[in-house]
């Protein structure tokens, strides 16, 4: 009984991964995004596709929406109700979901693409619970970036490219209406390097964020067209 209580309030590879210096610049830059680009007044429902233990789903109840958090892992929603026990949660796949059609206002899928290869079923699925005219937010790693080949050298990949993330979300029914591209940082998603803070001003200095296209990491904002 102790050891299954220990390892429910076990944290999460994430969660721990969240509170480093490279996690907590991470999810500023993303935090940041999202207020920049959704309109609180208009979303009172959303989803967090993929929430993991709650990252975001915890940061939009805090902003008084409705939010549910989705995700595979049945243990990281434990976690997740831990934390908050207002927020629903449901065990299912982003491609394939039970939630109702035309629903929601917003849709966050943040650092969850690189899981998830078929990026149209992803997509159409999003457009399928979202109202029309509702918010998109995702990020991935781009493959078409310096980053991603030299971690390609290492034997780690991204899934897609700028491109095909753009190609697939048009074709799902979407409008991309704000993008930007992050995460220039020479360093791992875990890192604790004292250099983050000043990578990351050099970042932002140098105009890196406005280069989406060529960015390791790219954040966007979307919304449902048809």
């Amino acid at each position: 009984m102790v050891t299954q209580t220990a390892q429910f309030f076990e944290e999460t590879h994430w969660e721990k991964a969240a509170k480093t210096r490279m996690g907590k610049y991470l999810t500023r830059l993303e935090t940041d995004f999202i207020l920049k680009t959704v309109d609180p007044k208009k979303v009172s429902f959303a989803v967090d596709m993929g929430t993991e233990a709650g990252r975001f789903s915890l940061f939009a109840a805090k902003s008084d929406v409705s939010v549910v958090g989705l995700d595979l892992d049945a243990y990281s929603l434990l976690r997740l109700k831990k934390k908050n026990r207002d927020v629903p949660v449901v065990q299912a796949d982003a491609r394939k979901t039970p939630l109702k059609n035309d629903t929601f206002d917003a849709v966050f899928m943040i650092e969850v693409l690189d899981y998830i290869p078929e990026l149209a079923e992803a997509f159409s699925e999003s457009n399928r619970i979202l109202k029309r005219g509702a918010s998109l937010v995702l990020s991935f790693g781009n493959q078409s970036s310096l980053k991603a080949k030299l971690r390609g050298m290492r034997g780690k990949f991204y899934l897609h490219s700028y491109g095909e993330v753009m190609k697939y979300l048009k074709e799902s029914g979407f409008e991309v209406t704000a993008k930007m591209g992050y995460n220039w940082l020479p360093l791992g998603r875990i890192s604790e390097s004292p250099f983050v803070r000043v990578l990351a001003g050099l970042e932002k200095a140098f105009g890196l964020r406005k280069l989406p296209s060529l960015s390791p990491w790219v954040i966007l904002h979307a919304t449902k067209s048809i």
